[in-house]
């Protein structure tokens, strides 16, 4: 990946004295999903930069990542707090006491908090909700009507937060595009910014999911947590590292490995992200699909395919790359893939794991490219098949692509990944006017508050209204 450093500026700011605010919307603890650790990781970098920075979440974080008390001296430190349930107030009195916020779009309420604040609002675009909640929502069963409310309130919420951010990050040049659409239509793209900024990179830029520096090799056999725990000693292991969305096409996978196990039957798969580590979060039909196809092929019962119920801790996770041969990842075709960075991917480079993956979306193509992965059409079975042939029969191939990913994973650690954010806070610190930000309309504001009413009525009764309303009265 090029980098997104833009010639002329310098690449990595003194961020010392500045007071930054990282919001995570999930629990930052031992199991944790992409936002949460997208979070961490970029409070880290900014405090590795000199900045004063607290990560808040729902819940106090947990930020000790460090696997030795030697890694966890030399870390950068955090100050940390938990904001509950989100209201104006609550996030409103965090930013205050701040020189710059970085989160990702709120609830509208919570974003007009922000708004009245004295810092400067740096939102991260990097998961485009809407977009997702339309794959999502595609095949899941349930009232029409709620869909349709849950899609419009996402939309307002990405709307007010284009609205009235000061600049805004997201994950990969194809996602800019994307939104420099939605900020000129918002009004944002002006006559001053050919002068000021020709490319606007001080308005939007690039920031990538990264990686950490290369982890400890499995130090004997039996240290890692794959063979001879959940498969046998001599499998070929596929592993499936990240979680099982509906725009995500785990039957395929399942489908295929029971082909391809005709021929090659030490092939096994793994699924780490089989549940969620939100406990709000309801399985998706992707993933019961899944388990019921792999039921009926006879691959539960025979211990070719492994789900682990419980979410792998981050910390953890490198007893499962390291002891797996390959790693998986398919996704149906569509706009969430065009949109999409298939964060877990990343993953698979930092423990130099060869790849299978559905082509499309912009991680694929530069793993491909490598020479990291192979990449399969959408819903193309027998490519799927014929590429796990070729992975379980030469071992050669598999040493190949292991050294092109660990390769390629020097282009995206963090601290590379992280500069534009770093220069963007830095640029936004020094400003020092009051920022003057436009407000809702009121018919959206009152359009949106209807949506949040209509949506938790719907979806857990009229009764959770009141422990809604005491909550954030409490903040």
């Amino acid at each position: 990946m090029a980098d997104t450093a833009v010639a002329g500026r310098a690449t990595s700011p003194s961020l010392a004295g500045v007071r930054v605010l990282v919001v995570s919307n999930e629990r930052v603890a031992a199991r944790m999903a992409g936002p949460a650790i997208r979070a961490l990781q970029l409070a880290r970098q900014l405090a590795a930069r000199g900045a004063a920075v607290t990560l808040a979440a729902p819940e106090l974080p947990e930020i000790e990542m460090g696997d030795d008390d030697q890694a966890r001296a030399s870390e950068p430190r955090l100050e940390r707090a938990a904001f509950g349930t989100p209201s104006a107030r609550s996030f409103r009195a965090l930013a205050d006491a701040h020189d710059v916020v970085v989160c990702q779009p709120q609830r509208m309420d919570v974003l007009r908090g922000l708004a009245k604040s004295r810092a400067r609002l740096v939102f991260d675009l990097y998961v485009p909700s809407f977009v997702e909640r339309i794959a999502q929502l595609a095949t899941e069963p349930g009232d029409e009507r709620v869909r349709r409310q849950l899609l419009e309130r996402d939309r307002l919420e990405y709307a007010h937060a284009v609205a009235i951010g000061d600049a805004f990050v997201c994950a990969s040049e194809r996602q800019r595009d994307h939104w420099l659409g939605a900020l000129g239509q918002a009004g944002r793209l002006d006559l001053e910014l050919p002068v000021r900024d020709p490319d606007a990179r001080s308005l939007l830029d690039v920031v990538a999911f990264g990686v950490d520096a290369p982890p400890t090799p499995l130090a004997a056999a039996g240290e890692g947590a794959v063979r001879g725990r959940l498969v046998p000693d001599d499998a070929v292991v596929l592993l499936w590292t990240g979680g099982l969305w509906n725009w995500l096409d785990p039957v395929l996978v399942v489908e295929a490995l029971a082909a391809a196990r005709e021929t090659e039957p030490r092939l096994h798969l793994v699924v780490m992200g089989f549940k969620h580590p939100e406990e709000h979060w309801q399985e998706q039909e992707a993933s019961r699909r899944m388990r019921e196809r792999a039921g009926e092929l006879g691959l539960l019962d025979s211990g070719a395919v492994v789900l682990c119920d419980e979410w792998v801790p981050y910390a953890e996770r490198g007893r499962f790359l390291l002891d797996a041969d390959t790693a998986v990842s398919a996704h149906h075709e569509g706009l969430e893939t065009r949109l999409s960075y298939r964060t877990r991917l990343l993953d698979h480079l930092w423990a130099g794991l060869p790849s299978i993956v559905t082509s499309g979306d912009d991680l694929a193509r530069e793993l491909d490219a490598a020479g990291a992965a192979i990449s399969v059409a959408p819903g193309d079975v027998a490519g799927w098949v014929e590429a796990m042939r070729r992975i379980a029969s030469d071992p050669d191939l598999r040493e190949q692509m292991s050294t092109a990913a660990a390769t390629l994973a020097k282009q995206h650690r963090w601290e590379r990944t992280s500069e534009p954010l770093a220069r963007i806070v830095a640029e936004q610190a020094a400003r020092v006017a009051s920022p003057a930000r436009r407000d809702a309309s009121l018919a959206a504001r009152l359009r949106y508050a209807w949506l949040l009413v209509r949506v938790r009525v719907r979806t857990k009764g009229l009764g959770s209204l009141g422990a809604a309303v005491r909550g954030a009265r409490s903040r």
